[in-house]
């Protein structure tokens, strides 16, 4: 009989998977820098022969709104936008140019972003950052000979918050909405609540908790054709599982039918996006495989 897995741990090796069960869904300084040094050393930041990258290019006024552009140095290629996490109040894109490098290699114009941070930006910043940066990297996008009506965002925890609110909160939408195909958005947090007290979700959404309703994007996901995958990690923070379920069903009563949930057996917070490009990832090919099928089957949303 053919034994089909439910799950996938997007090929975790041995010695991280019991790494990672160690240290279950706790998640800290300590757990991040161990994460890390699990896949740091297979990272591949190579470019394509004829690729080149262009660091730290504006996207506004701040110094946190830039983003490195990575290109692969062909014409009509569609735009990959990640968004990475750190709890709201850190994160910087430099910690993740393996993913805009294997994005590239795999033939996409590719940007990893910053934005602002809480609490000298509280919302809704981030949101308008990766709103304002998606306009940024379509103009671009035009520039360099890229399509600008395929752009992919991917988000990552703080980063799938602020994406999630880009692409399906009206009040933040970009004006380019039409051009985006397709939203990857995992371990964020979209809805918050009085139970809330990690430090930096209270940084950005604030302590005045009249106002958490307006200010979780959960709330406000307006009509449109994006399509949205979430993905959950198994060890996960418990309360960031259970907000991507509530996103999930939010998906689900507005589309009349479930969105694409991916479960991630074995991972972490952060470990899937940490082991994306390493020779035993299969969460990068997944993602670019349903850009490429978004490409080939649906027109761009309107």
């Amino acid at each position: 009989m053919l034994k089909v897995p439910l799950t996938s741990s997007f090929g975790l090796r041995e010695d991280a998977a019991a790494l990672i069960a160690s240290y279950g869904s706790r998640f800290d300084a300590e757990v991040l820098g161990a994460t890390r040094d699990l896949f740091a050393g297979a990272w591949n930041q190579a470019l394509p022969p004829a690729g080149s990258r262009q660091d730290d290019l504006p996207y506004g006024g701040d110094p946190r709104q830039r983003f490195d552009l990575f290109l692969p140095g062909t014409t009509g290629e569609a735009i990959v936008i990640f968004v990475p996490g750190g709890g709201f109040t850190g994160g910087d894109k430099s910690g993740y140019a393996h993913i805009g490098a294997w994005f590239c290699r795999r033939g996409f114009l590719a940007a990893t972003v910053n934005y602002r941070l809480a609490p000298a930006a509280p919302w809704p910043a981030g949101a308008q950052d990766v709103s304002t940066a998606i306009e940024v990297l379509a103009r671009k996008g035009l520039e360099v000979g890229a399509d600008p009506t395929k752009i992919f965002v991917v988000g990552q925890s703080a980063g799938a918050t602020h994406c999630c609110a880009a692409l399906l909160d009206e009040r933040f939408r970009p004006d380019c909405v039409s051009s985006i195909r397709h939203g990857i958005l995992l371990s964020g947090i979209y809805n918050v609540d009085e139970s809330s007290t990690h430090p930096g979700v209270r940084a950005y959404f604030g302590d005045d908790h009249s106002l958490y309703r307006d200010r979780s994007p959960v709330n406000f996901i307006s009509d449109g054709a994006i399509p949205v995958e979430l993905g959950i990690a198994e060890y996960d923070l418990p309360f960031v599982v259970a907000s991507g379920f509530n996103l999930a069903l939010a998906l689900t009563l507005r589309n009349n039918k479930s969105p694409p949930l991916v479960w991630m057996r074995g991972h972490n917070h952060v470990s899937a996006v940490l082991a994306l490009g390493t020779p035993e990832d299969m969460l990068g090919e997944a993602m670019a495989g349903a850009f490429e099928e978004s490409v080939r089957q649906s027109p761009a949303a309107g």
